[in-house]
C-alpha cells in the first residue's frame, strides 16, 4: 500500500475517489465542469471589468431589469417585438463595457508602471463610470415603469428631477 493511501485512511477516506468527491463534492453530480465556467467567467469580469462578484450582479441586474422593463413596456405600448430593439439594447450594453473594461485596464498600465497620478485618474474614472452607467440604467428603469403604469415617458424621472433640484434651490 503506498504511503498516500496509508494516509487517506488515516484520515477515514476509502479511496482516493473518496477524498477527490470531498475536495470537489461538485463531481458527484456531474456539475463540475460548469462551476468551472463560471469561476473562470467571474475571474474574467474582475480582471477585466474591475469589478467584483457584487458589482457584477448588481450590473447585471440593472441590465436584465431593464431589458425586461423595457419589453414589458413595449407590450404595454402595443409595439412589436424587434430583433433591431434587442440589438440596440445589446449595442448599448457593450458600449458600457467596454468603457468600463478600457478605463479599469488603463487604470491598471498606469498603476503597474508606478505612474500613481495617471492611475489614480483612470481608477477615478472607472468609478465614475460604473456609477453614471448604473444611474442612466435606472433612468431609463423608471421611464420603463412609467409606461407600464400608464402614465408619460417621463412622468417618475421628472418628479424625482424636481425634488432633487428643490433640494438645491432651497
Amino acid at each position: 500500500m503506498n504511503h498516500f493511501a496509508r494516509l487517506l485512511k488515516t484520515f477515514d477516506y476509502h479511496s482516493l475517489t473518496e477524498f477527490m468527491h470531498s475536495l470537489a463534492p461538485s463531481n458527484r453530480y456531474g456539475f463540475t465542469a460548469q462551476l468551472m465556467i463560471i469561476t473562470v467567467t467571474w475571474t474574467a469580469v474582475d480582471k477585466v471589468f474591475g469589478l467584483d462578484q457584487a458589482g457584477f450582479i448588481a450590473l447585471l441586474v440593472i441590465f436584465m431589469t431593464e431589458l425586461i422593463s423595457g419589453i414589458w413596456a413595449a407590450r404595454v405600448r402595443k409595439e412589436p417585438i424587434s430583433s433591431i430593439k434587442l440589438s440596440r439594447f445589446s449595442l448599448k450594453v457593450a458600449c458600457y463595457l467596454v468603457m468600463i473594461g478600457v478605463s479599469y485596464s488603463l487604470y491598471q498600465s498606469f498603476k503597474g508602471h508606478n505612474e500613481e497620478v495617471a492611475g489614480w485618474a483612470f481608477n477615478w474614472l472607472h468609478i465614475v463610470l460604473v456609477t453614471q452607467v448604473g444611474f442612466e440604467n435606472t433612468i431609463s428603469i423608471l421611464e420603463n415603469i412609467a409606461t407600464i403604469n400608464g402614465r408619460e415617458k417621463d412622468a417618475i424621472v421628472t418628479r424625482i428631477t424636481n425634488k432633487f433640484n428643490s433640494l438645491f434651490n432651497s
